[in-house]
């Protein structure tokens, strides 16, 4: 095929798509045929299309912003379920990670608490929990418990996208697995998703690879003499106290831990409650029996070694009596290192579809944090507070391997809020 040929295929094509794109806009469309209209154009299309064109318009599509909740999940997943990459050709894990976190400013942390788009702009950086796993998934939770809480913890969810991450790229460090989980509630009509983010420690724990090792929670620990981990973020620390001081009359935000209450606060439908009935922390703990290797390899294969076996449809999806067990889910009014002893089942999280690799929806997809508003405390055997500041941050600059370029305040931040960084890596590092 000649250049020319090409790219008057490519082109056509281009102008095909988005004259069915805006024909779907414009266009009234029956609830029960969206997902399925939008589904079948996207896997006939994935392979001609510019993929960041294709999440642009699916963000801006009026029933992915308003329609309902599985509606919203099943148009993004097939966005997802298209791009996947082979079981065996899998995007390799970056190894340059560490520089772009240290570069890192306000306003790039900010980009998951301020806002909470579905779909970021093709230009935003994920600087952490870049290499992932995906999958829809539906909470249930046990009908002895749906009168306990409200919203969405009270009869759980259908329509959840959920992803499977590690804090640290494996591809720039092996002794820091850390694992991480985060959960997207659609709901009805014109209200973003609601989403829950758990982990266990921010030091991670070391070479072990296996996924289900720990529980993980909407608190995170930073446990005393383990200091990997500690150091960056205490960054993101004092990154949240200047984007909060304006905001709350707390002296000190406590960012290590995540609300849970946005969950309680709102059902399905998009009904808010007044009355919201919600525990103060949530646990996922591993299902029994569920382990991987602990020994060094790609945590992205144990996930897409459980589709083997599992029948699914051309979109992914899998019956419901297929779906498998990712998490049991406790929760507690006190925090606790042993959930399956000290505090109280209420149901689990299971899978709706085969799991999926897919880079280039790392780069968009986002998946929102909601702190907790409350006063830094003391937790036995973690860092006290006193020792959450940044020049922790700056003082393990030349260990990281961050040179003076790439702590200089970045001129095009709207924030204006890196020179103190850039102070202190001068102090601590010394000049260049």
């Amino acid at each position: 095929m000649t250049l020319k040929s090409f790219l008057s295929k490519w082109f056509t094509r281009t102008v095909l798509v988005t004259l069915v794109i805006l024909t779907m806009m414009i266009t009234t469309v029956s609830s029960p045929t969206f997902a399925d209209t939008y589904t079948s154009m996207e896997s006939q299309q994935t392979t001609d299309i510019d993929f960041d064109q294709q999440m642009d318009a699916l963000a801006n599509f009026p029933l992915f912003t308003q329609g309902r909740a599985c509606e919203k999940s099943n148009a993004l997943w097939s966005v997802i379920y298209a791009s996947r990459e082979p079981e065996d050709n899998l995007v390799p894990f970056q190894k340059d990670q560490i520089k772009l976190f240290l570069a890192g400013t306000t306003h790039n942390f900010w980009k998951s608490f301020v806002d909470n788009p579905e779909i970021k702009p093709a230009d935003y950086i994920r600087l952490t929990h870049r290499h992932g796993v995906f999958a829809q998934a539906r909470l249930v939770i046990s009908p002895e418990f749906q009168n306990k809480y409200t919203g969405l913890l009270r009869k759980g969810s259908n329509c959840v996208l959920v992803r499977f991450s590690s804090a640290v790229s494996p591809g720039t460090t092996w002794d820091r697995f850390t694992p991480g989980f985060a959960a997207k509630f659609f709901i009805n009509g014109d209200h973003s998703s609601e989403n829950l983010i758990v982990q266990h420690s921010i030091a991670g724990q070391g070479n072990n690879i296996n996924y289900y090792e720990y529980p993980l929670s909407n608190k995170l620990k930073f446990i005393e003499n383990q200091p990997a981990g500690f150091a960056a973020f205490s960054r993101f620390f004092n990154t949240a106290q200047d984007y909060l001081k304006d905001k709350t009359n707390l002296k000190m935000v406590d960012p290590r831990e995540l609300s849970v209450e946005h969950l309680a606060s709102i059902n399905v439908k998009g009904k808010k409650l007044k009355n919201l009935k919600s525990p103060r922390f949530i646990f996922l703990v591993p299902p029994e029996g569920r382990a991987f290797s602990e020994e060094q390899h790609d945590f992205r294969q144990d996930f897409l070694a459980l589709n083997k076996g599992i029948p699914a449809d051309e979109n992914g999806r899998i019956n419901k009596r297929n779906g498998i067990r990712l998490f049991d889910v406790y929760v507690s009014d006190e925090f606790t290192d042993n959930p399956k002893v000290e505090a109280q089942p209420i149901g689990y999280f299971e899978s709706n579809s085969h799991f999926a690799v897919s880079d280039m929806a790392e780069r968009r997809i986002s998946f929102r944090h909601s702190i907790t508003p409350q006063e830094t405390e003391n937790y036995p055997g973690e860092y006290p507070k006193s020792k959450f500041n940044d020049e922790t941050f700056t003082a393990e600059c030349s260990y990281l391997g961050a040179s003076f370029a790439d702590m200089q305040p970045n001129p095009q931040d709207p924030s204006g809020n890196t020179s103190v960084f850039f102070e202190n890596y001068v102090k601590r590092c010394g000049k260049p």
